[in-house]
């Protein structure tokens, strides 16, 4: 199967609201599903030799722990002889702007985003760069592959949205940019 078939077969998958699909020929084997909050697995098996007999994988289980949230501390009202009306609250903390989706540089397949082509290496772009229409931004690995996450439009690099090594899918937002002109978007 070519590789751009099985990108393709990779972004219906995210697309879809199947949690598992399969796909089988003579020469190919594919699997592929999603844990948990829509992520999704890729597993490639290599197809049998023709007189050797099909050995299914047994499912590996594991044993999660829940994750208990820690609780903050509440401020506790004072009062004084002089003000017994005085009461200390803690100052709202502003919530994040929303980010627009057009004004990001996305992820196009599911897989394992990094900033620069290997550790040792300055990343691509850096926070303040300006980035034009076709640049190298990142790179994802899917499928044992590095595949380009180039720009779709010019503008400055105002946040990086992902970090080094995290797991993405498929039209994830990656970095956030400034458009050059409201017309790019």
């Amino acid at each position: 199967m070519e590789l751009d078939k099985i990108y393709q077969l990779m972004d219906k998958f995210e697309q879809s609201s199947l949690t598992s699909f399969e796909y089988r020929d003579q020469d190919f084997e594919i699997q592929m599903g999603k844990k948990g909050h829509g992520k999704t697995t890729v597993t490639p098996q290599p197809a049998p030799l023709p007189n050797q007999p099909v050995i299914d994988p047994t499912p590996v289980s594991t044993v999660s722990t829940p994750v208990v949230a820690e609780a903050e501390p509440t401020p506790v009202a004072t009062s004084t002889a002089s003000n017994p009306t005085s009461v200390v609250t803690p100052d709202p903390e502003p919530e994040p702007a929303p980010i627009d989706p057009k004004e990001c540089v996305t992820a196009p397949v599911v897989g394992i985003y990094y900033p620069a082509h290997s550790s040792e290496e300055a990343p691509y772009v850096k926070l303040g760069d300006h980035v034009s229409v076709g640049q190298q931004v990142g790179l994802i690995q899917a499928m044992q592959m590095m595949r380009p996450v180039v720009a779709k439009q010019a503008g400055t690099v105002k946040a990086f949205l992902v970090k080094n090594g995290e797991e993405v899918n498929f039209g994830q937002p990656l970095i956030q940019l400034v458009p050059d002109t409201p017309d790019d978007i």
